[in-house]
């Protein structure tokens, strides 16, 4: 397995930034251009007299500027080819290539491989990111890890609690953090491992809130970022508990464990609106289901406890939410699934299309991939350094830069 450490984007400046690889990329991109060439044909930051080798310490070879000037047509060709792990090291190169990064950022994320979050038993501050397809992995340091409970992961960010319900959020490649009031002491009363949460962003207020719920309770928990207090909403008129909790197409969309659809708004009357959908399967208690999302669809998957690698997705009618139909072939996607964060996504051009690839963070170090049928295919194992380490939840790169945003209807 290869590792490959990357720089922090916080330690700053383009020596830390600027790795070979990129240089290797931009060779292969000029294609029969030499890079000498390029190189001769633009401008140098340094100056000539006894100030150039003083500025050739602080900023290498004394020819960043010309790193700095490549066209942008050639930019986002190297954008194109490299990992997710190098992107960071990219954007932090210059002004003009963190531009560039930003512009493209999310057209080029969408083709980025899914990867694990690997957090390694006896490391206090550390978790992996790890691509099981070519075996790179990525060591992201954190500020603080230890004696801590993970609650989800949304957007980026590894959301975690310790004893005393102080919830504590980092974004795995920024760093930056988000700060959240300490959870009601009734929540201590729940096992962490039945609690989720994940994040949003609502653009009328411009703020970032949290929902917390638990398939073992009726109601869910919102709190706002910064903010001193938890909201409570509890589903009334009926006893069934909260499943899911999905954000999509600006809304947010509730899944009960007998299968009701419904959409939360807190401002609402009611704060829970169920649909009637007509579901083309009978569920029972030996069953769970979950959402999950790709880019243009919402899904509910439903999975059997007595057949354990058997799965049923079923496509929702989001617009109209009244019907919803059974997927037995996925084409070029395929359903990635995981504890705290699963999603539907394309896999053109990297393989592994039309099954279900599931991270098997509770009872081996694995990923196993199988077919809508419920046909084994294969698995992968998760390697790190040791064999004391877990996979904690799948990590999409097209999901994990940007707070998911509600709608301006939400009312907050």
């Amino acid at each position: 397995m290869l590792m490959v450490l990357r720089p922090s984007l916080a330690l700053g400046g383009m020596e830390k930034a600027f790795c070979n690889d990129i240089k290797m990329r931009v060779a292969d991109v000029l294609a029969g251009r030499s890079l000498g060439d390029i190189l001769r044909n633009a401008p140098l930051t340094a100056k000539k007299g006894r100030k150039r080798k003083k500025t050739s310490r602080r900023s290498g070879n004394g020819v960043w500027g010309a790193w700095d000037n490549l066209p942008n047509e050639l930019l986002v060709s190297i954008l194109q080819k490299l990992s997710i792990i190098d992107y960071m090291s990219f954007s932090g190169v210059s002004k003009s290539w963190r531009s560039a990064f930003i512009d493209f950022r999310k057209t080029l994320m969408k083709h980025q491989q899914p990867l694990v979050v690997v957090r390694p038993k006896y490391s206090k501050k550390s978790c992996v990111l790890y691509n099981m397809f070519d075996e790179k992995s990525y060591k992201t340091m954190l500020p603080d890890l230890p004696c801590k409970y993970l609650l989800g992961f949304s957007c980026g960010y590894l959301i975690t609690f310790d004893r005393n319900l102080q919830l504590w959020l980092v974004h795995l490649m920024t760093k930056q953090e988000l700060h959240f009031p300490v959870l009601p002491q009734y929540v201590a009363g729940i096992c962490y491992k039945d609690l989720s949460a994940l994040l949003f962003r609502s653009t009328r207020l411009s703020k970032t809130f949290m929902v917390l719920f638990s398939m073992k309770r009726n109601f869910l928990l919102l709190s706002e970022s910064g903010a001193s207090s938890w909201q409570k909403y509890i589903l009334s008129n009926t006893s069934a508990r909260i499943s899911d909790v999905k954000i999509f197409d600006g809304k947010i969309f509730v899944l009960t464990c007998d299968a009701l659809f419904g959409e939360f708004n807190p401002k609402a009357d009611p704060v829970f609106k169920f649909f009637n959908i007509s579901t083309p399967l009978q569920f029972r208690s030996n069953m769970s289901v979950k959402m999950v999302a790709s880019a243009d669809n919402l899904y509910a998957i439903v999975h059997h406890f007595t057949v354990d690698r058997y799965f049923s997705l079923f496509e929702i009618d989001h617009k109209k939410m009244d019907s919803v139909k059974q997927v037995h072939d996925l084409g070029e996607k395929s359903l990635f699934l995981s504890q705290f964060s699963s999603a539907v996504v394309d896999t053109t051009g990297w393989g592994a299309g039309n099954c279900v690839c599931v991270n098997h963070s509770e009872i081996a170090n694995r990923c196993s991939f199988f077919n809508l049928n419920g046909n084994l295919l294969g698995s992968l194992p998760v390697v790190w350094d040791d064999d004391h380490s877990k996979p904690y939840c799948w990590y999409f790169p097209s999901e994990s830069w940007d707070v998911i945003s509600v709608g301006e209807e939400f009312g907050i």
